[in-house]
């Protein structure tokens, strides 16, 4: 008398995690404490665009995974819905991450802002869509101990076709990041 036995192998590490329905809402936490929390701010503030379409991508492939993990009859239900909702995870993020960097370089500017006089050294114009443009000049200043530092700074259409390269603008740098700089509108506007 033979007795087959058929054991079956125990589900691999991989399938056992991706399968697990808590894996994608861990990763979405994560996710968020790396962008919001983990990149200090003034590498951010440096480099806002690409990290909010990265954090954007990533934050939108998650919240598809969380939501067919955790409620699957909903896509069959309502999946036009689910699936907006999903995409919204995108702009949020964005819009969000966006406005932290932006705040972020605002109240240093407002806190620990120094005026100096910089020297532009390279410009540079985007051609968007339907005629749009984006628009940034790299200005180069010395700060009072002598370090020479360089700072990247957004521009309007006007203010790009108004200065050019090898001018002399006035700037306001944070004396905690000198990276984060911006033009100084009001001795700008003096002459000064």
């Amino acid at each position: 008398m033979s007795t087959e036995i058929n054991i079956d192998p125990p589900p691999s590490p991989r399938k056992t995690i991706l399968s697990n329905k808590l894996t994608p809402v861990v990763l979405m936490v994560l996710n968020i404490t790396f962008f919001f929390y983990l990149i200090p701010l003034h590498i951010a503030v440096d480099y806002d665009i690409v990290l909010a379409i990265l954090g954007g991508i990533i934050t939108l492939i998650l919240s598809f995974w969380v939501a067919f993990a955790l409620t699957p009859k909903l896509f069959d239900e309502i999946p036009i819905i689910m699936g907006v909702a999903c995409i919204s995870t995108l702009f949020v993020f964005g819009f969000f991450f966006i406005s932290k960097t932006t705040d972020f370089s605002s109240n240093e500017i407002r806190e620990n802002g120094v005026a100096a006089e910089a020297i532009i050294v390279d410009m540079t114009q985007i051609l968007g869509k339907r005629g749009h443009t984006i628009q940034s000049m790299d200005v180069a200043f010395k700060t009072p101990d002598g370090q020479q530092h360089e700072a990247n700074i957004i521009l309007s259409e006007r203010e790009y076709d108004s200065f050019e390269r090898g001018m002399i603008v006035p700037v306001i740098y944070s004396s905690e990041y000198p990276e984060i700089a911006r033009m100084d509108h009001g001795r700008l506007r003096r002459g000064n």
